[in-house]
């Protein structure tokens, strides 16, 4: 279905033109960098209760803890929802329009009177953050080739950490209201380039809107012809029925033809669908009851079908992945960890130890991107999980040793320094694997359960940080958090398959199967 060599041969007036591999990869990288400053307005999100908690000293411990974590609660509500809508206004509109709800969060930020608006805000904010998930999960995946997926979806991690050095940053230049309304600048960039980029071809197509899917990957593929992407197109269209005809309880009756055009794909338009090879009429019942029906008893299917092999064994792969990096020890500490810092009597401020976190972050998405095609992903994420695991495990035993004495402070920098770097490379990988393993007819809905699981991992580990530092003390977190990643290690070992370089067909096909996490696909 997808194209692996160096060079595309276009059929132009009866004679060959190949474009360079620079001109066929530009479009997807650009497409993707899109995505990514929406990714990159998220991040920035997530990064800025590490600000207000350090910056408002009349916070409590409650008031901390619910302003630090508030907003991951909130955002299941907006991944279960990602799902549907995304299926329904497609991957580009919905992330134009997500824009708006970030602005709003970024200004009653910054204009905040009290607590009450700020906790508002990070509703708001949660929510939206919920609502990413599918579309971004989604997008990369499928305007990507295999070869380039890998460093575009790593890419992406290179924009996540980012958010945190450049919030972290800002916290400690400025005040909590100015990096507030800096950031606010972010999503109205991310609207203006994402109006830009093409939508997602197999969405297009799934609506039946062939010509937009053969624009979209003229425009992907380098700009190039229709008579380019023919066969890709052709591939697309075979690829999303036959998924349907497997998915279906009452498959309908298909021709043999190059290109397979279903009565789902022109059932908005009720026209007939055309090229060069190929003239396939289809006709729908009218109706806006039947279209309602339809829409209904569809959603349901697609319910169901979280159920089925081909979707629920990756899915019992993500979730637990999302547990175990969420509970690693990074995450739990992100909007105290000033207040940890000071606590580890690091050589440097709180403050400016949160930016060299965060610098080791891009540092360690950016070796990831680099690297990832060539080690693959089950082995860095094997190999980081055991640093984090080690990491943890260390600090506790600091904490233990040391108590409150001041010995060898650069000892828990380094080690933080370590554990940010590990935990860059791991915590990306279940956001790759969203874009890759599951069914395109399901990617939607279980991208969007994914996140949730994610954002309910993301909130316990928040929520319960400050009472495990004052039931277990500091050491006692970190050696509890040292163990989840030790299981994590087993996990992955057993249940992670690699799938660098494989088509998503390739993928789908290994879960549909249930092979081992080692077996070749």
């Amino acid at each position: 279905m997808e194209n692996h060599t160096p060079n595309v041969t276009i059929a132009e007036s009866g004679q060959g033109k190949t474009i360079s591999r620079f001109r066929e990869m530009l479009p997807q990288v650009l497409a993707s960098i899109a995505c990514n400053f929406v990714l990159l307005d998220l991040n920035l999100s997530l990064a800025y209760p590490t600000i207000l908690i350090a910056q408002l000293a009349w916070l409590d411990a409650a008031q901390a803890s619910w302003l630090g974590s508030i907003a991951y609660i909130c955002q299941p509500v907006g991944s279960l929802c990602s799902g549907v809508l995304v299926e329904w206004l497609g991957r580009k509109r919905f992330m134009l329009l997500l824009n708006l709800p970030f602005l709003l969060g970024w200004v009653l930020m910054a204009t905040a009177p009290s607590y009450a608006v700020l906790c508002l805000a990070c509703v708001i904010v949660g929510i939206t953050i919920g609502l990413t998930e599918a579309p971004i999960n989604s997008y990369i995946g499928e305007v990507c080739r295999p070869g380039l997926r890998g460093n575009m979806t790593a890419c992406a991690g290179v924009f996540y950490q980012c958010g945190f050095f450049i919030e972290y940053l800002l916290g400690s230049l400025t005040d909590w209201r100015t990096a507030a309304g800096i950031s606010a600048s972010i999503p109205i960039f991310t609207a203006i380039y994402m109006a830009m980029v093409p939508e997602a071809p197999i969405w297009l197509v799934s609506k039946g809107r062939i010509q937009d899917a053969e624009k979209a990957l003229c425009w992907l593929r380098g700009w190039v012809e229709p008579s380019a992407v023919k066969e890709e197109l052709s591939d697309l269209v075979r690829y999303h029925e036959e998924t349907k005809l497997l998915l279906s309880s009452s498959p309908p009756k298909i021709q043999g033809q190059t290109a397979y055009v279903n009565s789902a794909f022109v059932a908005e338009t009720g026209a007939e669908t055309k090229d060069s090879q190929t003239v396939v009429t289809v006709t729908e019942p009218t109706g806006g009851g039947r279209e309602c029906c339809g829409r209904r008893i569809e959603t349901l299917d697609r319910i169901r079908d979280l159920l089925r092999p081909p979707t629920l064994r990756p899915l019992l792969l993500v979730i637990p992945f999302f547990f175990f990096v969420h509970f690693s020890g990074l995450t739990s500490i992100r909007p105290f960890m000033v207040h940890v810092f000071e606590k580890f009597h690091m050589p440097i401020s709180g403050e400016w130890a949160t930016v060299v976190s965060g610098g080791c972050g891009i540092v360690g998405t950016v070796f990831m991107m680099c690297s990832v095609q060539r080690l693959g992903k089950r082995p860095l994420s094997l190999a980081c999980t055991a640093g984090s695991a080690l990491s943890a495990l260390l600090l506790a035993t600091y904490a233990l040793v040391t108590g409150d004495a001041v010995t060898a402070p650069w000892v828990p920098l380094l080690l933080f320094v370590v554990l940010s770097f590990c935990n860059s490379i791991v915590g990306q990988m279940p956001w790759m694997l969203l874009s890759e393993v599951f069914p395109f007819r399901t990617r939607g809905l279980s991208g969007g359960v994914s996140a949730a699981g994610c954002y309910v991992f993301l909130f316990l580990s928040s929520k319960t940080f400050l009472d495990m530092e004052r039931d277990l003390q500091l050491y006692g977190a970190f050696f509890f958090y040292g163990t989840i990643s030790c299981i994590g290690v087993v996990f992955l070992y057993f249940r992670l398959l690699e799938t660098e370089g494989k088509s998503l067909e390739e993928i789908e096909r290994h879960f549909t199967e249930g092979r081992s996490a080692w077996r070749r696909m």
